[in-house]
């Protein structure tokens, strides 16, 4: 097949300056048969559960040798392909829980896989996903968390919900229960985006929607990643909580602080596109 574009594929993960242990996992795979098709994911594993780090290992590592296993005329039907994610997600639900019992173990996971036309993204919990292109970003996974409600239905800003004391608190995993895994799946055209993004809470936390738009369009695309782990990590973001925020008492607040968390990114980013 003629190739469509170049390309950057880039992956990054970092401890942090806090924690003991890395529960984030990320994958960047080209199909063996076909570059243009690749698996990018994130899974960040649950801190207030025991084997976080176990559960974000298993399930990067099934949805890998899932992908690398199939040949490329495999990726070329859509609703297949949707059916076929969202089993694995289930699959690795039902292994964790027998494993390790019900409430036990947990991890998030964003996952986009890039074929010729399109580009499928599946997620659960609050790592995301970006889309940029002619200089914006764009968010377009939803996080699975309480706070987000307040987000959407209270009217407060997206930039706060780093504030809330409570913003690590997700309502949708892989692993704790069979009611709380509930995979979001979406279908977007390759054109959607030149640049996409996936990344853990421990960059969004202390990095805002902005900040990322402005590393995009500043940095030389090749040291993007580099530059937001190194920012979220090692770069006082002089963070404070509003005045504003402060009057509507949602919650108790705090102030997110450098290197608070595991940070983790996957990069795809097209040239001559």
């Amino acid at each position: 097949m003629e190739k469509l574009y170049d390309y950057i594929l880039q992956k990054e993960s970092h401890l942090g300056l806090m924690r003991a242990k890395n529960e984030d996992r990320v994958i960047a795979l080209v199909h063996p048969e076909e570059e243009q098709i690749k698996l990018l994911a994130v899974a960040d594993g649950m801190g207030g559960k025991e084997y976080g780090d176990i559960a974000a290992d298993y399930v990067i590592q099934k949805f890998g040798y899932w992908f690398l296993q199939q040949s490329k005329t495999f990726f070329s039907d859509l609703l297949k392909l949707k059916e076929e994610l969202l089993n694995l997600v289930t699959s690795c639900n039902q292994h964790l829980i027998s494993t390790y019992g019900s409430g036990n173990v947990g991890t998030t996971l964003t996952l986009a896989l890039v074929l010729l036309e399109d580009t499928i993204v599946l997620h659960l919990g609050d790592s995301r996903c970006y889309f940029y292109k002619n200089g914006e970003i764009r968010q377009m996974s939803e996080d699975d968390s309480d706070v987000w409600l307040y987000y959407q239905y209270h009217y407060v800003k997206k930039e706060w919900l780093r504030y809330f004391s409570t913003s690590n608190v997700i309502h949708n995993c892989i692993g704790i229960s069979y009611e709380i895994c509930r995979p979001h799946i979406y279908i977007y055209p390759n054109s959607s985006y030149q640049t996409l993004l996936l990344t853990t809470d421990g960059i969004t936390d202390l990095i805002t929607d902005s900040k990322l738009q402005r590393i995009l369009r500043e940095e030389n695309i090749y040291n993007v990643s580099k530059r937001i782990i190194y920012e979220a990590v090692f770069v006082n973001q002089n963070l404070f909580v509003p005045d504003e925020l402060r009057k509507c008492h949602f919650d108790r607040y705090i102030v997110p602080v450098k290197g608070r968390d595991n940070a983790s990114i996957v990069l795809f980013s097209k040239f001559n596109f």
